[in-house]
């Protein structure tokens, strides 16, 4: 194995305490934070005090208690201002359809609904027919279903509005769409077998910013039934990878979130 590069060690011990300060969300009282980033109280009170003079944190006058600086805000800013979503997720999904073998695609919310800006095909392809800028249905594909579920109602509303009117019968209710949003939110991902073409099964997972709201969707497609039954190593690898690209995007769980946990 190559040797890893000399660095300081100060600063990685040091950046230990604005990881805590991010991790934690809101400000913190000076041992609670050495506690957090593994430091003595005096060694985290210099740091701090070297930290404060560069801006990267800013104690309260009042409480004490220490927060993330505004030099830290714009570090943040130019971080965001440089990442590109589409960069990121493709290179972490063409690296999972290589690992896995499976068809897949990336999907966006575009001005007619989910949008397909990414294609990765096996040496046999079966997604021949699928296009960049193909919209795919809401209801009816593993991607649709994740912006069903996790996208903002006042942008998906009209879209699933008109596609249900172009649908034939029997079209799903409001109450089963309603179920299908809650087993995805509450599964992590989303499935389907056969209803967009027969005999094709396809899984989803979400990609998340650092708001917490949805960027895109990454799927995979097969006409092996192996893809829907579950548990397999396949969707796990693919959960992961998009848990991956949305850390990469900023996101972080909530308490008791996981975006690779099924239920």
């Amino acid at each position: 194995m190559a040797k890893q590069r000399k660095g300081i060690q100060s600063v990685e011990q040091g950046v230990k305490l604005l990881e805590s300060l991010v991790v934690s969300g809101k400000p913190l009282p000076l041992k609670l934070l050495a506690q957090m980033a593994d430091m003595s109280p005096s060694m985290a009170h210099r740091y701090l005090t070297s930290f404060i003079r560069a801006e990267l944190v800013h104690q309260d006058p009042v409480s004490g208690f220490y927060d993330l600086g505004t030099f830290a805000l714009r570090l943040g800013m130019a971080a965001l201002s440089r990442t590109d979503l589409i960069q990121i997720a493709d290179d972490e999904f063409r690296q999972l359809v290589a690992r896995v073998n499976v068809d897949g695609h990336l999907t966006v919310w575009g001005d007619y609904g989910v949008t397909t800006v990414r294609v990765h095909n096996r040496a046999m392809p079966i997604l021949s027919d699928l296009r960049l800028g193909t919209v795919l249905p809401i209801a009816d594909s593993a991607a649709g279903r994740i912006f069903l579920a996790f996208h903002k109602q006042a942008a998906l509303a009209p879209i699933l509005k008109s596609e249900l009117s172009r649908m034939e019968e029997p079209k799903p209710s409001a109450k089963e769409l309603a179920a299908i949003a809650e087993k995805v939110r509450n599964e992590g991902f989303a499935w389907i077998d056969g209803q967009v073409f027969h005999g094709y099964r396809a899984i989803a997972a979400p990609i998340f910013d650092t708001q917490g709201e949805l960027r895109a969707a990454m799927s995979l497609v097969s006409n092996q039934a192996s893809l829907v039954k579950f548990p397999n190593d396949v969707l796990d690898d693919l959960l992961a990878t998009a848990r991956r690209a949305s850390q990469r995007l900023g996101w972080q769980p909530q308490s008791g979130e996981s975006q690779t946990t099924r239920k």
